[in-house]
């Protein structure tokens, strides 16, 4: 009985679990980041397309995510939701102030919707590579469950595979939103990280 994590980037794979992406990133080149009092980094990928510190410098405050995200551009805050809405209510929460993003192209437009005073500021974009995401279908078709990593890979996964007849773990509500709007069965990770989702993939397979 097998957990495969699909994901649109490379990164660290739970041991036991059978992990693919999907994708690559291109940071792209020339971006302007403009002043600002909060600034929000939504992936790990953002502090290798930009040069993290010396942006930071012009901000009061810098927002992660999540863990992993924190982990990779260092002294930041992190929401109790690790999803776009946990950052939102985190900044509602603190003083006003301008908010600026940095994100994929591909991102969802939940934060634009929250917060829509934010100025958002693609850093990289996302290149499906079509031979991966054919062996992860393949993939996906022989596992007892599914993780799915965001919205995207939902959009990416189901037309090629009958998710209707999986367990499905969505790693967070923006992507549970997705898979609802699918209609695919599925249930949400307790914690939205690629361990939590992990985790709860375990605990239907009756695992721990």
């Amino acid at each position: 009985m097998s957990v495969v994590i699909v994901r649109l980037k490379e990164g660290p794979c739970p041991k036991g679990a059978e992990c693919i992406s999907i994708g690559s990133i291109s940071p792209r080149a020339g971006v302007s980041i403009p002043d600002g009092d909060y600034l929000v980094v939504m992936s790990p990928a953002v502090a290798r397309a930009v040069d993290i510190k010396a942006v930071r410098e012009r901000f009061k405050c810098v927002i992660c995510v999540g863990p992993t995200t924190a982990s990779a551009v260092g002294g930041c805050l992190v929401p109790r939701e690790y999803s776009s809405y946990g950052v939102a209510r985190l900044i509602k929460e603190m003083a006003p102030g301008r908010v600026v993003v940095l994100r994929s192209s591909a991102g969802n437009d939940i934060l634009r919707r929250l917060l829509p005073d934010a100025v958002e500021v693609p850093v990289y974009d996302i290149s499906i590579d079509k031979d991966k995401l054919r062996e992860a279908a393949e993939m996906v078709a022989r596992s007892s469950v599914v993780v799915l990593t965001s919205a995207t890979v939902a959009d990416k996964i189901a037309p090629l595979v009958d998710l209707r007849g999986k367990k499905v773990v969505a790693i967070g509500p923006v992507t549970s939103a997705r898979l609802a709007s699918l209609g695919i069965p599925h249930v949400v990770a307790a914690e939205s990280t690629i361990e939590g989702a992990f985790k709860t993939a375990l605990s239907l397979l009756g695992q721990s």
